[in-house]
């Protein structure tokens, strides 16, 4: 997958209008996890070195889209906080229609863009003002690159010049590693809670990788699908075809050893899938029944790791997602993990930094994974087609 780049063209003196994805977490009026920021300066620094004058527009989480500021969702906490990574000044600017002129190499950022009518419906004429607002855009929010707005797709189609941002770049680049590389030598761990939110997911990635592990509230279905007793564990009862189906491929290996307890408050006991009891739950894969498939990670020349093999938050029943992740990236393949409860899982393992690529992105991760067209991405290539 190719697009017109940042080194595509000339920023100086040029306006040029960035999405990011700075919808980061917010607590008492200050930036819990910058992550989001982080990777975004190098895609900001190289227009404000270039000399263009950079005009920023981004969400952040969901307020209601009626035109007026609503102080619970206003980015001020953000540009405070690129305020100090970037050691500058920046004005948040609340009106689209009055925006004040910049200088070179001067940086401002627009208000959350989910404040304006007609961002999600993905208005024609609020995309067109958008695209007017600047001579190039650049896109680099790839977390949002699956939704079809007026501030993606919408904004893409009506700039005369557009491209992508380094982190778009990037996250497309690793994540086409999974699918595109090692076929034959390819692994995927998945978890979670719910396994309708991930079927499309898991049954596109039996078909395109060799082996996929599940784990969490997903193999807690398929377990009782099979016929195992799973007591009071988290399932989905109206899954339970689509879960056997899945049990059934060839290439799907579901845990045969778990931890249960009958409260999460109380220690867990390593136990085979047939002696779960009526009154406990499953909360945990132990750990020996990842040291099993020792030799897959060995093996495998790509992995995707998405979801936490079972109650992670809870110490007692982290091993299970402590192992496998000490596993994947003791694997000399190339390895991706993404998902917010994976980045936490990964942190709490100590492995965060020690994987090749983690994507910071959600819905986008997993419809791209899926082999899905994200309508950002299709409105680049037609640029480059043009």
């Amino acid at each position: 997958m190719k697009f017109l780049g940042l080194n595509d063209f000339q920023f100086k003196d040029q306006h040029v209008l960035l999405r990011l994805d700075l919808n980061a977490p917010i607590k008492d009026g200050a930036v819990t996890n910058d992550e989001r920021l982080v990777r975004s300066l190098p895609t900001i620094n190289h227009i404000l070195n270039n000399e263009g004058k950079l005009i920023v527009i981004s969400h952040l989480g969901r307020p209601i889209e009626n035109g007026e500021l609503q102080t619970d969702f206003s980015l001020s906490p953000v540009v405070k906080r690129l305020e100090q990574l970037l050691n500058r000044s920046i004005n948040l600017i609340t009106d689209i229609n009055n925006i004040p002129s910049i200088e070179t190499g001067e940086m401002i950022i627009l208000e959350n863009v989910r404040f304006l009518e007609g961002e999600k419906s993905n208005d024609p004429e609020l995309s067109k003002k958008l695209a007017n607002i600047a001579d190039i855009f650049v896109m680099d929010a790839f977390a949002t690159s699956h939704r079809a707005h007026s501030s993606t797709a919408g904004v893409i189609e009506f700039s005369e010049k557009a491209c992508a941002g380094f982190l778009l770049e990037e996250e497309v680049s690793a994540l086409s590693k999974l699918t595109l590389e090692n076929k034959d030598k390819s692994l995927a761990v998945l978890g979670g809670a719910k396994i309708s939110t991930k079927l499309n997911l898991i049954n596109s990635l039996c078909d395109k990788m060799d082996t996929v592990i599940l784990g969490g509230g997903i193999a807690n279905t398929c377990l009782l699908a099979q016929g195992f007793s799973v007591g009071r564990s988290l399932v989905e009862d109206s899954m339970l075809k689509e879960a056997l189906e899945l049990s059934e491929k060839s290439n799907v290996i579901i845990p045969t050893t778990v931890v249960t307890a009958k409260m999460k408050e109380h220690e867990g006991s390593v136990k085979y899938i047939d002696q779960v009891e009526e009154d406990e739950s499953i909360f945990d894969i132990a750990p020996e029944s990842f040291r099993e498939h020792q030799h897959l990670f060995d093996a495998a020349g790509t992995i995707l790791w998405n979801g936490p093999m079972g109650l992670f938050e809870e110490n007692a029943f982290s091993k299970g997602t402590i192992q496998v992740a000490k596993m994947i990236v003791s694997s000399k393949g190339f390895s991706v993990a993404g998902g917010g409860d994976t980045i936490s899982a990964a942190s709490k393992a100590g492995v965060l930094d020690k994987l090749d690529y983690v994507s910071t992105a959600g819905g986008a991760f997993l419809e791209f994974i899926e082999g899905r067209k994200l309508p950002s991405l299709e409105a680049l290539q037609s640029k480059l087609v043009k």
